[in-house]
């Protein structure tokens, strides 16, 4: 049955099962032929015991469509029923309005059963596998972490990233909506156009948000977690399947736009708000180092070079004189109690005077420092300092109550189990957690520090699945944990300030859109995308005006890039930070020198010390002086093309190259209608580059240094040439004015 057809965007589905059959611009076909296999949607409910069953579309005995026309668009009414349980029914409505490219999809579940619904997969879409590593031409954007294009579905099969159901226990990293996925839409797309999915959600539900081989296509993934308890559920929101024109920025911008006019919660602009403090203004570099051993496994024992916590004085000194920058000091590795081991972490590594010397010595000289935590999670066991052990308090205290449950009612946990300690994860919901979290960062603040990440782990901001019947929330995942986040969040805001002091707290990876607000500068993780396919800057363009990110430790960059072989691999991550409106960062091994990354044994050669210092120092200021309207306040556009780039590949551990363009690029909008493009060449050359700007941009202003006038340039019909040397940025301002 066609749905609906118009010019560029025709919808079909099976009128035997509802199923999705086609959706195309009349140039290709969007889905795979047979890819979804009759099902529509997959739900799975538990029974009182924990129990899975599952129920599916196609098993549905009984359907009935109906067409019709109302208010200018096209409608469906699909109803299924005659399951294997006879108590369940299910409703589907589509709508595709007359005026745009797209379909609205919505559905209610009649429950009578007793069970609980747990999740729902819904609506089935598969594309075609036409990757390039298949020999086409498409590519996925992914929205976990920050971003990522996919040329290859079965890449991230081969590392710790690989798919896996988005389910008890969580993994951390996975497609997880809010937390490690931050945004809640995908796109398939290729030259002929694009297939736009996504979750119009203004109250943010939990999801996943995933893709995987399926049936000879790729599945786009949206499992659906209602948090409904038992009885009946009615989606208050859309899912949106439609057609677009262009590259990921271009889908980027349509859930961008349904974003600003969605309603729910209010975001307010960085530049607007007056809760923050001044040194966010001022873009520190983060320094980020160990206080016990070299890396995050192995000798845990006090590190010379950075403790007592004093000892890095004299290396913060030498790199902010090199970096001409204020830094962020932000020590790993530093608890009293034992690396990675939460909820405990105070006072520090020999005790709290040293650490208040260290703060109180960075505040004299113009710098700022924070700390790592690792979220709300229990250590029963560390497994790097064996002596760490509350085991017998977990015991004597019950405290296995306060856990996140399982479906079954046995307890686990799946982040960072094994060789850095064994425990769980703390429910949100329940008054311990909230107890334990509220007086370790009391103790923390007090001494004085500027940055807390304390949601290190709970990536995004996340809370982890808990089934528990007796927390006070529902028996599954759904919305009461971003209710629970949220609150925990803002008490633990509350408890950290001091009239002496503006703390902002932080988690790992990008804020997911339910806690932006409460989590405006954090540690991006978009290197964990070099495991999935090619990371983009997905969230800077549809949040950056609200959050501004650092770039992170880069976290195990080094089992996935082959730093000998790619030499420059370090500058292309700085640029690209850079590019991407985040603050920078520096991870530091032996004698103060800068490292490849975080995980990395020191004895690894270390890159080029000059050429890095040359390019931090330089991007910050860029970031401080005339770019910091757009860098650090501006909404991310697309960028006007440039000619004449070549290719230098990150080379990777597998044997397989990562594309890498040998300029970086990005366009920024500030709020009073500003218009400008920064280039960075991260390279050791000078290179030349042509920039097409839009046919109605008539003056163009570059800027070669960040304190300099800028200068008119004169372009012709098709452009605009330039020349950028090593190691250095550009900024060009675009203006419809015309020269005389």
């Amino acid at each position: 049955m066609i749905i609906e057809q118009q010019s560029g965007f025709s919808l079909a589905i099976d009128e035997c099962n509802g199923a999705l059959v086609s959706i195309s611009n009349g140039r290709r076909e969007f889905l795979h032929p047979g890819g979804h296999g009759g099902t529509l949607f997959t739900i799975r409910f538990r029974d009182s015991a924990g129990r899975a069953v599952e129920t599916a579309s196609n098993q549905a005995r009984g359907f009935r469509i109906k067409r019709g026309r109302e208010n200018g668009q096209t409608t469906v009414e699909m109803e299924y029923s005659q399951f294997d349980h006879p108590d369940i029914q299910v409703k589907v409505w589509v709508r595709c309005p007359d005026d745009q490219p797209f379909s609205y999809w919505r559905l209610a579940v009649e429950n009578r059963t007793g069970l609980v619904i747990d999740w729902i997969d819904f609506p089935g879409i598969v594309v075609p596998n036409d990757l390039p590593a298949t020999g086409g031409s498409a590519a996925i954007l992914w929205p976990a972490m920050e971003g990522a294009l996919i040329g290859d579905v079965a890449y991230r099969e081969e590392n710790w990233v690989k798919y896996s159901p988005v389910e008890y226990p969580n993994k951390g990293f996975d497609g997880y909506y809010p937390g490690p996925c931050p945004i809640q839409m995908m796109a398939y797309y290729d030259g002929s156009g694009g297939l736009y999915a996504a979750a119009h959600d203004a109250d943010f539900n939990v999801k996943a948000v995933e893709y995987y081989p399926h049936n000879g296509g790729i599945k786009l993934e949206f499992r659906l977690f209602p948090g409904a308890g038992g009885g009946s559920y009615e989606m208050e929101y859309d899912m949106v399947l439609g057609l677009f024109q262009g590259d990921w920025h271009d889908a980027a911008e349509i859930y961008r736009a349904w974003r600003q006019g969605c309603g729910g919660l209010e975001l307010s602009r960085l530049a607007d708000r007056s809760d923050l403090p001044e040194w966010m203004e001022e873009s520190p570099v983060t320094v980020v180092y160990p206080v016990r051993g070299q890396m995050h496994l192995g000798d845990m024992t006090p590190n010379k070079e950075f403790f007592p916590f004093t000892n890095a004085l004299p290396v913060m000194r030498s790199l902010a004189d090199g970096l001409d920058s204020k830094l962020l000091a932000l020590p790993m590795q530093w608890e009293g109690t034992a690396p990675w081991a939460p909820p405990y972490v105070w006072p520090p590594l020999g005790g709290a005077e040293n650490f208040e010397q260290f703060v109180e010595a960075l505040h004299a000289e113009g710098h700022y420092a924070g700390v790592y935590c690792s979220g709300i999670a229990w250590t029963n066991q560390s497994g790097l300092v064996p002596e760490y052990d509350r085991q017998q308090e977990f015991d004597e205290g019950q405290l296995i109550d306060v856990m996140c449950d399982s479906p079954e009612g046995e307890p686990s946990s799946g982040i960072c189990q094994g060789p850095i300690r064994t425990g769980y994860d703390m429910c949100p919901a329940h008054e311990f957690t909230h107890k334990v979290s509220i007086a370790e960062i009391r103790k923390i603040a007090a001494s004085g520090c500027d940055y807390i990440q304390y949601f290190d782990q709970n990536l995004g901001g996340a809370s982890y699945f808990c089934y528990s019947k007796h927390h006070g929330h529902p028996p599954v995942p759904g919305k009461w944990q971003i209710e629970a986040m949220r609150g925990l969040m803002r008490e633990l805001t509350e408890a950290a300030q001091s009239p002496e002091r503006e703390i902002v707290i932080g988690c790992e990876g990008a804020a997911a859109e339910p806690y932006m607000d409460l989590l405006p500068f954090n540690d991006l993780r978009f290197e964990i995308n070099y495991m999935t396919g090619t990371p983009v800057p997905l969230y800077a363009y549809v949040y950056h005006e609200y959050v501004n990110n650092f770039t992170g430790n880069q976290n195990g960059t080094g089992t996935v890039v082959d730093f000998a072989a790619s030499p420059l691999n370090l500058l292309q991550r700085i640029a690209y930070s850079f590019v991407a409106g985040d603050m920078l960062t520096v991870v530091l091994a032996d004698q103060g020198r800068i490292h490849w990354d975080w995980c990395t044994p020191w004895e690894v050669e270390k890159p080029d010390q000059e050429s890095t210092m040359a390019l931090i120092r330089c991007l910050n200021a860029w970031r401080r002086g005339a770019g910091k309207p757009f860098l650090q306040h501006g909404r991310m556009a697309k960028p006007y093309p440039l000619a004449g780039l070549r290719n230098i590949p990150m080379m990777l551990n597998n044997g397989k190259e990562l594309a890498m363009p040998s300029l970086l690029t990005s366009r920024w909008l500030t709020a009073e209608g500003r218009n400008a493009q920064v280039v960075v060449n991260y390279t050791l050359e000078e290179q030349r580059f042509e920039i097409r700007p839009a046919a109605d941009i008539g003056r163009v202003d570059i800027s070669r240094r960040p304190d300099a006038e800028a200068a008119a340039a004169i372009r012709d019909r098709h452009g605009l040439t330039c020349a950028i040397p090593a190691l250095s940025a550009m900024m060009m301002e675009f203006s419809n004015e015309q020269d005389e």
